[in-house]
C-alpha cells in the first residue's frame, strides 16, 4: 500500500500536465474580429478586419488546423465592401469548398436574384 500511494500521486500529477484538447477548428481572432467590427466600427474598419482574418488563415495553416466555418464568407463580405469583387468571389468559393453545407447561402450571395 505504501508503494501504491506514491505511484498514484505521480499519476495524478502527470495527468494534470497534459496539453489542452485540440478543437475541431482554429478560431484565432475571429470572435474578437466580429465583436469589434460591431462595437467599434470606426476603429475596426474592413481593411483592418481583412488583415486580422488573413493572419488567422496563415496561423491555421502553420498549425495544420482548419479555419472555422464562416471565416472565408466573412472575408468575402469584407472584400466586397472594399470593392474587390474578384477576391470576394474567391473567398466565397473557398467557403463553399470547405463547408459544402454553406453552398445555398453562398450561392445566394453570389447570385442575389436566384431564389434559395
Amino acid at each position: 500500500m505504501k508503494t501504491l500511494l506514491p505511484a498514484l500521486f505521480a499519476l495524478v500529477v502527470v495527468s494534470g500536465c497534459q496539453a489542452p484538447p485540440r478543437t475541431l477548428y482554429y478560431w484565432g481572432n475571429y470572435p474578437a474580429v466580429t465583436y469589434l467590427a460591431y462595437t467599434q466600427p470606426d476603429k475596426f474598419t474592413p481593411s483592418v478586419q481583412v488583415d486580422k482574418l488573413l493572419e488567422d488563415i496563415h496561423q491555421a495553416a502553420a498549425a495544420q488546423a482548419r479555419v472555422n466555418p464562416g471565416l472565408h464568407a466573412h472575408l468575402g463580405y469584407l472584400y466586397a465592401q472594399l470593392g474587390q469583387t474578384d477576391l470576394a468571389r474567391k473567398e466565397f468559393e473557398a467557403e463553399k469548398e470547405l463547408f459544402p453545407e454553406s453552398a445555398p447561402f453562398i450561392d445566394h450571395l453570389l447570385n442575389p436574384g436566384k431564389k434559395l
